[in-house]
């Protein structure tokens, strides 16, 4: 699996060494400034809306309502698109973290801040090239 993006995996290392925000918060506002969604949604996807839980993963539950809101606004079928967007999404996150370390994607003992911050520019990346496919 190939990651196409580096300058927006660039962005969230750098949101999350200099600004010592989470891997979630991060992923939040690559996706604000990469025009994927709008600032209001950023704040959104950064607030409680996030925070239900979909997994055990601050990082993908962020690019879940990041998916969420970009087909809101921009598809007349966003619960479709959504949910194939996102099971595509996982697949492919989980395909790459098993690839990397040879570990399940998500263990209950992993510590989620340390997980996340480490995936959040994978996540990221994989994020942008599936929008990419619906655009």
């Amino acid at each position: 699996m190939t990651l196409q993006f580096p300058h927006a995996r660039l962005l969230i290392h750098n949101l999350l060494a200099d600004e010592h925000i989470s891997g979630a918060e991060a992923i939040a506002r690559g996706a604000c400034e990469y025009g994927v969604i709008s600032q209001q949604d950023s704040d959104s996807a950064e607030s409680s809306e996030m925070r239900q839980a979909i997994i055990n993963c601050d990082c993908c539950e962020a690019a879940h309502c990041v998916l969420r809101q970009y087909f809101r606004s921009k598809d007349t079928d966003a619960e479709g698109s959504l949910e194939a967007a996102w099971k595509s999404l996982m697949r492919r996150v989980d395909r790459y973290v098993k690839n990397a370390s040879k570990t399940p994607m998500i263990e209950p003992e992993l510590n989620c801040q340390q997980t996340c911050n480490n995936l959040a520019p994978v996540v990221f990346d994989l994020l942008l090239q599936e929008l990419r496919r619906y655009s």
